[in-house]
């Protein structure tokens, strides 16, 4: 497995340094450089180090989870057509092509919290096409409070409201959302992400991300 990995990070890399053209290109290969970009590979992310890179991936597993599920939400929601690559509907970890190039891993059934967001995210879109349509409108939906720049949010066509957790590293190094809270538009509005859930007024951010880093209201009254 590693071995495999090492591949994939050596092929990454070699493209970037070919294409920043300071000491090697695709026109004008320099091997001896090159060799030595493969040799670090080999012995820096996919060797002795590895175990700590590991580590680190645990310690910022919460702020990588708000970013895969925020990008996707944003995506998915905001002015334009989104377009799902085959099987970037769970999460997705690819490097730059040749990576990307592999054969397509569909994901599993269940494609975790990434896949349950995409799936309610999809049939909104699908049962409420003119909220999201040609003659649809966006507007910016500012939070208030001491960490109101950690939290992302508008509104689409006045029915459905997208927030989600932006710097989340930060925020946590801050001292969390401390009663910052999303002025939400008038009327009563229903978590589509998580249902059972409602919000209305002045939303506190900690109660609307207390289930996922993102939120996906509908305006239901």
């Amino acid at each position: 497995e590693r071995e495999r990995y090492g591949e994939r990070v050596r092929g990454a890399l070699l493209k970037h340094v070919r294409e920043a053209g300071l000491h090697t290109s695709w026109t004008e290969q320099e091997p001896p450089y090159e060799e030595a970009v493969e040799r670090f590979v080999t012995e820096g992310p996919c060797g002795a180090p590895a175990e700590r890179v590991a580590a680190l991936r645990g310690v910022l597993e919460p702020y990588i989870r708000a970013n895969v599920l925020g990008t996707a939400l944003v995506h998915l929601t905001m002015p334009g057509v989104p377009d799902v690559y085959q099987g970037t509907e769970g999460e997705y970890r690819a490097l730059v092509d040749p990576d990307n190039r592999r054969p397509v891993r569909f994901p599993p059934v269940d494609a975790g919290e990434k896949g349950a967001v995409t799936v309610a995210a999809l049939r909104l879109r699908a049962r409420r096409p003119e909220v999201f349509g040609e003659t649809a409108t966006y507007a910016p939906l500012p939070a208030e409070g001491p960490a109101a720049d950690h939290c992302a949010a508008f509104v689409r066509s006045g029915e459905v409201v997208t927030a989600v957790t932006r710097l989340s590293l930060r925020l946590a190094e801050a001292g969390g959302w401390r009663g910052t809270r999303l002025p939400l538009p008038p009327g009563r509005w229903a978590d589509v992400v998580s249902p059972g859930r409602e919000f209305e007024g002045h939303a506190r951010v900690e109660q609307l991300f207390e289930r996922l880093p993102v939120a996906l209201l509908e305006r239901t009254a």
